[in-house]
């Protein structure tokens, strides 16, 4: 539309200017023929002013390719119910830089570079464990704990262990029983030196591409399909099934709290992360296909000692997430 608007302007002024300069050489017996010429000229110089400055402003509002930058439903829907959630690689960059450096700034997490400060979580001798729910379909590999293992670990996404945790989340054995015995394999392997561990865990919920809350796309045989939360089942509206989610996290946190005891860790354990939160399934068909999201509700590290210390504020201070969620 804009470059028909400027053809017609250029149409308008060849043709003006073409009839302006077709007159004689100027002379004093046509002095008022030529005075009139230059004011045909300048009323053609601001017509065509006044016609580009049109063409300009009646762009339409709608880009040419609409949809792009529109608001995307998913996106839309969990900054409205699970407020200060992140996809799944920004929250593993911020968990990654918040183990590499124990002192970070809570307004734009700055990183203090004292070597002294640094939290040893190396390649050789870190250990990423998920304890999420068994019936959440998403690849390893584009889980949080797939991509913490991919990037702090020599044995990437397949070395990332999986706890016997059922449907929703809910450790079914002894968390502590089981890390230990995966850390005192990777220590042997390791050279018998000492294993940090970073736990990932929690409940996940769908969101569909529509924004329903409890509902996500998902490939089954090559088709798509709707996988149903849970929590969809019992509850109502979006507000319920989210809420519904948060309160199975608390549930869960309870239990792993309580499994880990008093933060004395296992023989050969060095030091532990422990994250908890809720996934944010993301449909995988079309348009509207993307990475799950994390909702962070926890993040503290718990030392060989006993002692333990809070890094939420350094990993994910600056989200804004509720308060109440995280109780």
């Amino acid at each position: 539309w804009l470059q028909v608007m400027r053809s017609l302007c250029l149409f308008a002024a060849t043709a003006g200017v073409a009839s302006a300069f077709s007159f004689n050489p100027p002379s004093d017996s046509n002095a008022a023929a030529v005075q009139s010429r230059r004011d045909a000229l300048t009323n053609l110089v601001s017509a065509g002013a006044a016609c580009a400055s049109a063409a300009i402003i009646s762009v339409p509002t709608e880009p040419a390719n609409a949809g792009v930058g529109a608001p995307v439903p998913f996106d839309e829907t969990r900054k409205v119910f699970f407020p200060g959630s992140l996809i799944n690689s920004v929250a593993a960059l911020r968990i990654e830089s918040a183990l590499k450096y124990k002192n970070i700034s809570d307004s734009r997490r700055k990183q203090n570079l004292d070597d002294k400060k640094r939290a040893k979580y190396g390649p050789k001798n870190t250990l990423v464990v998920t304890c999420s729910c068994s019936d959440d379909m998403t690849p390893m590999a584009d889980t949080l704990a797939g991509m913490l293992g991919k990037d702090l670990t020599n044995t990437g996404v397949d070395g990332v262990v999986s706890l016997d945790c059922g449907s929703g989340g809910m450790p079914s054995s002894n968390v502590m029983s089981d890390i230990s015995s995966a850390a005192k394999k990777l220590s042997e392997s390791a050279g018998g030196r000492d294993i940090n561990v970073v736990l990932i865990y929690g409940p996940h919920v769908g969101i569909s591409k529509e924004g329903k809350v409890g509902y996500v796309e998902r490939r089954v045989n090559d088709e798509e399909s709707i996988a149903t939360s849970e929590y969809a089942t019992k509850a109502g509206d979006d507000r319920a099934i989210a809420d519904a989610a948060k309160q199975a996290y608390k549930a869960i946190k309870s239990k792993i709290e309580s499994q880990i005891g008093a933060g004395v860790l296992g023989e050969g354990i060095s030091e532990m992360t422990v994250v908890g939160g809720v996934t944010l399934n993301r449909s995988k068909f079309g348009k509207e296909k993307g990475e799950d999201a994390f909702y962070p509700l926890y993040a503290k590290q718990i030392m060989s000692d006993g002692s333990s210390l809070d890094i939420f504020d350094g990993a994910f201070g600056d989200r804004e997430v509720p308060p109440k969620d995280r109780e």
